[in-house]
Order: structure tokens, then sequence, then C-alpha cells
């Protein structure tokens, strides 16, 4: 019997000890201003803004990312990215892409990119 209430015990400190860890995931935008309509220019903004985005990433302790949404406007470049400070890849079984890998053009993958 004493055997079974000493387990109980180291199974209920075990369990309440266990506490689940919250990811901190936050959306950051940021525009850039566009100084030409031409491809040169719109890289040069989209380049700016998603270094601003990262930026602010890294600022906040959250070194992955993953690049939701851009949009060119008539004046000005617009970025959106997905900041958190887990692996998103941690949980399914695949490893989220390393910063030197290349990334695919398609846009098909579901992690991020550590900075």
């Amino acid at each position: 019997m004493r055997y079974f209430i000493t387990l109980a015990l180291a199974s209920l400190l075990i369990i309440a000890t266990a506490v689940p860890s919250e990811a901190k995931v936050v959306a950051i935008h940021a525009i850039a201003p566009l100084r030409g309509h031409g491809e040169r220019s719109i890289q040069s903004a989209m380049q700016e803004a998603v270094q601003s985005a990262l930026r602010d990433a890294l600022a906040m302790g959250l070194p992955w990312v993953r690049l939701t949404r851009a949009l060119v406007m008539e004046d000005a470049v617009a970025v959106q990215i997905l900041a958190t400070d887990i692996d998103p890849g941690a949980g399914t079984g695949e490893e989220a892409p390393r910063p030197d890998s290349e990334s695919d053009p398609s846009g098909g993958g579901s992690s991020g990119t550590r900075i």
C-alpha cells in the first residue's frame, strides 16, 4: 500500500509540474516607399520592407518567421510576416528550412525560417 501511495504522489507531482508552454506568435507589417515602377525599384522596396519586418521580429525575440503577404501598391510595397519563438515544424515531424538553404519558390511549404 505504501508503494502505491508513493507512486501516486510521484505521478501527481510530475503531472502538476508539467505546464504546457505557450508560443508567442505575432503578425508584423512593414511598408517601404516605392521610388519608381520598374522591377529593380520594386525589388529594392520589397527587400527594404522585409528587412524592416525581420528587424522587428528579432527585436521581439522571435527568431522563426514566415512571409505571408506581399503587396505592391502605387507608391509603396507592403509585407506581412508571421513571427514566432518556436520552430513551426517541431510538432509535425518535418524540419523547418535552415536560413542558408534555398526556399521553395512556390511558397508551398508550411514551415517558417529561422533568422
